[in-house]
């Protein structure tokens, strides 16, 4: 269960099953004996600060190069994982910055970081307990900000399910200076005001 929340709360990713937890803890073996940083990002990340919705995938940040992205996914597919070539070829404009596996029917996306603010999210990432195990999660005003790069009308609810959730609990001057670094200060406005 994530721990940490405001008031006490704790809340439980919805899943389809103890299987995604099998496959987030499998995930993140490879992160460790690769000695790749990692952030856990996406609909899980939402369990902890937000409101939880149910999923069938991981979404992680990796912190590697494109030569490092490519030894990572070949250790995840040594270790069971399915690489999704038809995805790759359907999203050609991601080779060599983001990845997709499959694993008993999820899906396992990895990403690298794509601009500064990206890798700012693994100095302020935070050790949250998911499942019964201790992962590293991206900060509640860091996964707002990545919500708001990406814009889209479930990240926009995403973004205000977590500011109406921690509340007051937000570092307000960084959301404010990075979404004014970022361009999405509107959107930052739109979110708090929700």
């Amino acid at each position: 269960m994530p721990d940490g929340l405001p008031g006490g709360e704790k809340s439980v990713p919805s899943t389809s099953g103890d299987n995604l937890a099998g496959a987030l803890s499998h995930v993140v073996g490879c992160f460790r004996r690769a000695r790749v940083p990692y952030v856990l990002i996406g609909a899980w990340a939402l369990a902890v600060w937000g409101r939880p919705r149910t999923t069938l995938d991981l979404d992680f940040l990796v912190l590697v190069d494109e030569k490092g992205l490519d030894r990572l996914g070949a250790l995840m597919t040594r270790a069971g994982m399915e690489f999704d070539e038809t995805w790759l070829e359907w999203n050609p404009m991601l080779r060599g910055d983001q990845i997709r596996f499959r694993r008993r029917g999820f899906t396992v996306d990895l990403m690298r970081p794509r601009d500064v603010h990206d890798r700012e999210v693994f100095r302020r990432r935070k050790r949250k307990r998911l499942e019964g195990r201790s992962y590293w999660v991206v900060s509640a005003e860091d996964f707002i900000l990545q919500k708001l790069k990406v814009g889209r009308p479930r990240d926009f609810e995403d973004a205000s399910s977590v500011v109406k959730r921690m509340g007051g609990h937000l570092n307000r001057k960084y959301l404010e200076r990075w979404a004014r670094r970022l361009g999405v200060i509107g959107e930052l406005d739109y979110v708090m005001g929700l």
